[in-house]
């Protein structure tokens, strides 16, 4: 019996360590978001100016309502769940394309998207706001509730 443990036993060995010495899978990540250059990030304390020089300034928020009820939202903000897909941009395409547009979500990734997908709907002027709405809570800015 000793003369098949011994055996059973380096072939053990060797698969470990083979198994040791491969590099751990990396996590899939979706791909990277490309954002046009023509869309531009805006800090939370320059929203403020914007809305003043621009008051046609839309303000668009992705997040979903569950976030906003719990969260709050930026006064007079849009909503239009990026969660919604075809349907939000379906109703995003019959806003008025020439307005400038502030684009946000929680921390900015929905945004991008969103903001990529207006772009090549035709908007002409879209803000992303820099750090979504964390950022926006975080610099001391009003919320609704």
């Amino acid at each position: 019996m000793n003369h098949l443990l011994m055996p059973a036993l380096l072939l053990f060995g060797f698969c470990t360590s083979a198994l040791a010495a491969e590099p751990p899978a990396s996590p899939v990540l979706p791909p990277a978001v490309i954002v046009p250059p023509e869309v531009h990030e805006i800090a939370p304390d320059q929203v403020l100016r914007q809305l003043v020089d621009h008051p046609d300034t839309l303000i668009i928020d992705v997040r979903t309502e569950d976030e906003r009820h719990t969260r709050g939202y930026i006064l007079n903000s849009l909503n239009y769940d990026y969660f919604h897909g075809q349907k939000t941009l379906d109703a995003l395409a019959k806003l008025d394309k020439t307005k400038p547009c502030i684009v946000h979500c929680a921390i900015g990734g929905r945004a991008q998207s969103i903001a990529v997908q207006m772009h090549q709907l035709g908007f002409k002027n879209i803000l992303l706001l820099k750090g979504g709405f964390n950022a926006w809570t975080a610099s001391g800015q009003a919320i609704a509730k």
